[in-house]
């Protein structure tokens, strides 16, 4: 009789979850990844709060009524659950997961900790390659392995092992590890289980340094947006009640004050992180390479703004078609650049346009583009590394 119930029961959860909604409320009821279980699951706000304002109180102490009427008090009117409430809710999940990924890549003695006050004091480490995990991707939960890590965009590619799926690219908010988790301090010394990572290497042809850089310059930058977005929807909030002539309360006022202190300490990071990320550039791309760099970018620039200025006769729509003619004026103008002053990182910026431009043309049009784009052009690479290498400067009419 009592594998019979188990087995109905059994049957009946089963079937349950064949239903899209059910699996989907199952998900969002018990599917933590690693970065939300460390925000969700660990102390949460009112019970910080209750430290802080009664640092006296004992855990487990049981109250009066009149006692939790006092407690209720202390901290105010509760909030209605409103749309405006979720969508102040889900700004301050993205600034904790945004905190927690910086702290992830950097090391945590670095930063100020007041910054990172609202995070738990343990969060979890970067996952590696080869580790185990439970992916939520759009067909649901599977599990897989992680083949690669990209810190930039926040997410992992991670192989799935049934038959089909094949490899996805999935948000590391849509992750969790079936293995132990690494756990590391947010401020201080780090775990003495972790690995120390090597900062004197090169990774894929970089300093490790330099990359590390890089990574933190992006994290600061996408937390600044968050603190972007949060101030105007304060600016708004205050301009409504003041058109209506509404009284602006204290919360209010204290929370566009603590953003604004939050705005100009990520400030000073990143005038710092430029600083450095500058110092890198000069010490090891070297006034070349800038050089490369500055010219790929000028002439992106220019070549966005004749195109965009010429459209307005043309009026094209097609967006693939507009962005063909883009890059094509982008490379013109990178060869006139190039040849007022060869260099090798030019001709190097040239070469590696060309490339990411030939990838972009639908194989139908791969003979007419080697005939009028990459042939010509492979004459007039040609024509400039011969100057290059010639000991005597071309004359203006050989130029010509």
């Amino acid at each position: 009789a009592v594998v019979s119930t188990q087995s109905t029961g059994g049957l009946k959860i089963k079937n349950f979850l064949k239903v899209e909604k059910a699996r989907k409320w199952c998900i969002f009821e018990w599917f933590y990844s690693d970065i939300d279980a460390t925000i969700f699951l660990g102390e949460n706000e009112f019970v910080t709060c209750l430290k802080s304002t009664f640092p006296d109180l004992a855990p487990g102490t049981k109250l009066t009524q009149l006692q939790w009427a006092i407690v209720r008090r202390t901290f105010g009117k509760p909030r209605r659950c409103s749309s405006k409430f979720f969508q102040e809710e889900r700004a301050t999940l993205q600034q904790k997961r945004n905190k927690i990924r910086l702290l992830q890549v950097q090391e945590a003695s670095r930063h100020n900790s007041e910054h990172f006050e609202d995070i738990p004091d343990l969060i979890p480490a970067l996952l590696v390659i080869g580790t185990s995990v439970t992916a939520n991707i759009r067909e649901g939960l599977f599990v897989g392995e992680v083949e690669g890590v990209d810190p930039l965009t926040h997410s992992y590619r991670v192989r799935f092992d049934r038959p089909g799926l094949g490899t996805h690219t999935v948000p590391d908010f849509n992750v969790k590890s079936n293995s132990v988790l690494e756990m590391i301090p947010k401020v201080g010394k780090e775990a003495e289980t972790r690995k120390p990572f090597s900062c004197q290497g090169q990774l894929g042809g970089y300093p490790v340094v330099f990359l590390r850089c890089i990574i933190k310059m992006s994290q600061l930058l996408t937390i600044k947006r968050d603190l972007l977005s949060k101030i105007r929807n304060l600016n708004s909030s205050v301009e409504r009640k003041t058109s209506f002539k509404e009284e602006i309360d204290s919360g209010v006022q204290l929370m566009y004050a603590k953003t604004v202190l939050e705005f100009d300490k990520l400030n000073k990071y990143l005038q710092h992180t430029v600083k450095e990320l500058q110092e890198h550039c000069k010490t090891h791309l070297g006034a070349e390479t800038i050089a490369a760099v500055q010219v790929k970018t000028d002439s992106t620039s220019l070549a966005s703004t004749l195109v965009r200025d010429a459209n307005k006769l043309l009026k094209l729509e097609h967006e693939k078609s507009i962005k063909l003619v883009t890059d094509l004026t982008a490379l013109l103008v990178q060869v006139q650049k190039v040849s007022k002053n060869t260099t090798p990182g030019g001709l190097s910026v040239i070469t590696e346009s060309l490339r990411n431009l030939k990838t972009s043309i639908h194989p139908s049009n791969l003979h007419s583009f080697q005939d009028n784009v990459e042939v010509p052009l492979a004459h007039i690479q040609q024509k400039l590394k011969q100057e290059l290498m010639s000991p005597e400067p071309a004359s203006s009419e050989g130029k010509k």
